[in-house]
């Protein structure tokens, strides 16, 4: 939505505040890696590399709340100074207009200057168009440690599928006593659902609905038919196909949230891809900001949205439950 001066006068990304619950998701999940494998002073703790293909100007803020927050460059800047194993941060910040581009690269430098990371931290920013980044940072991928993408483009068409699958092919190894398990790319992919659902139904832009899919326009129609006739609209008939996708690379099936705007109707789906056990408990933190009534996706292989229910969270909190994946991180170490 382009640059705005906020309060005390720093350059941040103009947005609306249902930006703000997709940031609030991702900093829960990273707060995994700092909070959780990197607690207690562990030893031998695997590194931890993040990447950010759509880097924008560090800071976000809402003109609507008045309130100014950090970014996803920002929030995985946090996360790699926390978590004391921290080796890389990646950050891709473009914009085809040559002086915007300077304005918000200036404002991500400054903005993230201000986090003072430490040296083990190597800190790469590139200003380049999305095919040209992901060239930039697999030469930079070791696959057989951890890394983390985070994907959130302005449009769904600034996402075509051939990014995923190339990130998702980043396949590596590691041990755990005699046996030795692959290892794929944590993937953060925020899709504009809502878009997209428009798109598929204008005929100048069935090409572009097949490039974020990765299909041709006769299958991606075919299965968007199919699951209609199952009842499912259009938006979750795209989450699903969306799915079926990702759960070509992944043994688990990914997390998935629907983020909805103030006045209810969805605007993007978060898609979170892990195959480590954690990423399958972090919908249970009890502390995940309530901006607006989370929407989980169960994905097996239809989509069910289960509406967030506020009743529900009183009874886990008055049953003392506890989110699983702390202890499985500490008997498991991530030392993966």
């Amino acid at each position: 939505m382009g640059q705005i001066i906020d309060p005390e006068g720093r350059v941040c990304e103009q947005t609306k505040w249902h930006s703000r619950q997709k940031h609030a998701f991702l900093e829960e999940y990273l707060d995994i890696w700092s909070k959780q494998v990197g607690k207690d002073g562990k030893s031998k703790l695997p590194t931890l590399d993040i990447f950010d293909l759509y880097a924008s100007f560090g800071l976000c803020y809402c003109p609507d709340e008045k309130k100014t927050w950090m970014g996803s460059a920002l929030l995985a800047a946090e996360c790699l100074k926390k978590y004391q194993s921290g080796k890389l941060l990646f950050l891709n910040t473009y914009h085809p207009d040559e002086n915007e581009l300077q304005e918000q690269r200036k404002s991500l430098e400054d903005s993230l200057s201000n986090i003072h990371l430490p040296e083990r931290v190597r800190t790469v920013i590139e200003s380049l168009p999305v095919e040209k980044a992901l060239e930039s940072a697999i030469s930079y991928v070791n696959p057989n440690y951890p890394s983390l993408w985070i994907l959130d483009p302005y449009q769904p068409e600034h996402l075509p599928w051939n990014i995923i699958e190339r990130i998702c092919k980043l396949e590596g190894s590691y041990h755990i006593g005699n046996r030795k398990i692959a290892r794929r790319p944590e993937l953060f992919i925020c899709l504009m659902t809502g878009r997209l659902q428009r798109l598929t139904g204008m005929d100048k832009e069935k090409e572009t609905v097949g490039i974020v899919l990765g299909m041709e326009e006769n299958i991606w129609k075919a299965k968007l038919e199919k699951y209609r006739d199952s009842d499912d609209n259009t938006r979750r008939a795209l989450i699903s196909m969306y799915a079926e996708k990702i759960a070509n690379f992944y043994k688990k099936p990914p997390i998935i949230l629907e983020v909805p705007s103030t006045d209810g109707n969805i605007v993007y789906t978060v898609f979170l891809c892990t195959d480590h056990n954690a990423g399958h408990y972090v919908m249970k933190l009890h502390k995940l900001p309530k901006y607006q009534e989370w929407r989980k996706i169960e994905w097996e292989k239809s989509a069910e949205t289960i509406s967030g229910k506020k009743k529900e969270r009183r009874k886990d909190e008055k049953l003392g439950l506890k989110p699983r994946f702390l202890d499985e991180f500490g008997e498991n170490k991530r030392n993966e």
